[in-house]
């Protein structure tokens, strides 16, 4: 029992450090408004126009984007001072006539697969357009976002300040189902709690902050020192805000550049705990060289989220209670005290008003519940890629598929089923349904489909039947994997681009 009488003390005061921790920043808060009076004031001095690159990545998911793009063409900034670039991931199965330009945005098509990933697609265009050195600055902005038409105005006034900027994060709502309301309401109250009792704080004492990918801005000086940025997700993010810090360079939160997300798209991840011990470590020996703001960016990353603290408090009330001679009254009752007084005194220092208070009080419930569905989520997912081919539920997956009827292509789902050691492949489109026989390889039973879809007329257009497409086998009986000749890429059979060229067989029937 001294291992867990020990463990007990170390989390009774890590959450007290916890708590004097944040106590200075809800006393700073206090000052908020001196702050934003002071920079009400350097703001309105009168400068020069930098000449912004605004790049924004998005896929055929993000039906957000022309709204944004609509708004980012009539700002108020001078438009010869801004270039809005958007690099756009085409999905394998998107056939439709690929767009150069739109709403005054430069559209840049990724088809390579090697770089479909974000990072890699945004780094690629990154590199040109910062050996072009024709822009002052970098904003990289989310399809999922919104912002107002003052938003690149307010980028350049704040830029006079720092050389990397977090922009803030308010959320909406489109939908009218009582449920959306009340998640809207408990997240907007969260996002303005945090802002003034943590964002705008850590810039009042001149810390560093944590880059928000979908709305962040950078010099190019500071991008060309750095030689690319990490917005993948938010393990890149912490990574690529930490490697900043560690080069001097300070990432200031700015409550002036403000972007919107709907509810429904609001991100409810956080950095993994792997991920964070492991740069934890690796930036740990730095502590020793570095300055007092980037020991406290590294000692941020031990920071605790709300949840942990709660459910921390209620097992030491609990432990207190059935093991009394393990874990103090008296110690238990302190923490309590100070965690409620701390929170008293964060809500006066926010000043927000009862009903956002009363919103405020079920994020932890709120967030519980997203961070379970995120749980499971991943579960199911690790399980898909674990079985390589996404057999979905256990025996089956859907795919999407594009078919040609001579006139054009059109979309369709296959069914790819595997059921007692047999394949088969059920063809789906409206109401329309053809199902194969049942094959020992899914290879046959999509030659099946083939033959069938043709005798009515209709053109599969899989990789399988492609005439660039080789079949690679790996010594299994369901030979799945092939190789692009054109792109040399592998690829599964069921696979399907916009290069498809019908082979002899398909030709020739």
């Amino acid at each position: 029992m001294i291992v867990f009488d020990t463990l007990f003390i170390l989390l009774i005061i890590y959450l007290f450090i916890y708590c004097l921790y944040q106590l200075f920043f809800y006393v700073k808060a206090n000052d908020i408004e001196k702050y934003f009076d002071m920079q009400e004031k350097t703001r309105s001095f009168a400068m020069d126009k930098n000449k912004l690159a605004v790049i924004i990545f998005a896929t055929m998911k993000d039906k957000n984007l022309d709204k944004l793009l609509s708004v980012l063409n009539n700002q108020s900034y001078p438009k010869e001072n801004y270039e809005v670039h958007v690099v756009y991931q085409k999905d394998e199965n998107d056939t439709s006539t690929p767009r150069d330009f739109a709403l005054g945005a430069r559209i840049h098509n990724i088809q390579n697969p090697d770089y479909f990933s974000k990072d890699k697609a945004v780094n690629l265009l990154v590199q040109k357009m910062i050996e072009e050195n024709e822009f002052s600055a970098y904003v990289f902005l989310g399809a999922n976002r919104m912002v107002g038409e003052k938003y690149l105005e307010n980028i350049n006034k704040s830029l006079a300040s720092s050389s990397v900027l977090v922009g803030s994060i308010v959320c909406t709502n489109e939908k009218n189902q009582l449920a959306k309301k009340i998640k809207n309401a408990i997240v907007s109250s969260y996002l303005k709690y945090t802002s003034r009792t943590n964002g705008i704080v850590r810039s009042m004492f001149n810390l560093p902050f944590f880059v928000d990918g979908d709305n962040f801005v950078i010099t190019s000086d500071i991008l060309e020192k750095m030689g690319y940025v990490g917005i993948e997700d938010k393990d890149s993010m912490l990574e690529f805000s930490l490697d900043l810090a560690s080069n001097n360079i300070k990432s200031v939160y700015s409550p002036y550049i403000i972007s919107a997300i709907d509810v429904k798209s609001y991100d409810f991840t956080s950095p993994s705990l792997k991920n964070k011990f492991s740069l934890f470590a690796h930036y740990f020996p730095l502590l020793a060289f570095k300055g007092i703001t980037f020991r406290e960016f590294i000692l941020f990353l031990l920071k605790p989220n709300s949840l942990f603290v709660l459910f921390s408090y209620i097992v030491l009330v609990f432990l207190s209670v059935y093991i009394p001679h393990h874990v103090s009254h008296w110690a238990v009752i302190l923490l309590g005290v100070f965690l409620f007084v701390n929170f008293m005194i964060s809500i006066y220092s926010s000043k927000m008003r009862f009903v956002e208070i009363f919103w405020l009080c079920f994020y932890p419930l709120c967030l519980s519940w997203q961070k379970i569905k995120i749980l499971i989520n991943n579960l199911t997912m690790n399980s898909i890629i674990k079985n390589k081919y996404e057999e979905e539920n256990v025996n089956s997956a859907t795919i999407n598929a594009v078919v040609n009827n001579t006139k054009k292509d059109f979309n369709a789902k296959l069914d790819l089923v595997s059921e007692d050691g047999m394949r088969k492949v059920v063809y789906r489109e409206g109401n329309r349904f053809i199902v194969t026989d049942s094959y020992l390889r899914m290879y046959d039973a999509l030659s099946d489909m083939t033959y069938k879809l043709k005798s009515k007329g209709l053109m599969l257009k899989t990789c399988q039947n492609c005439k660039h497409f080789v079949l690679c086998p790996d010594g299994t009986l369901d030979c799945l994997n092939g190789k692009c000749q054109l792109s040399q890429n592998e690829i599964l059979v069921w696979n399907g681009c916009q290069y498809f060229f019908p082979n002899d067989e398909m030709q020739n029937g």
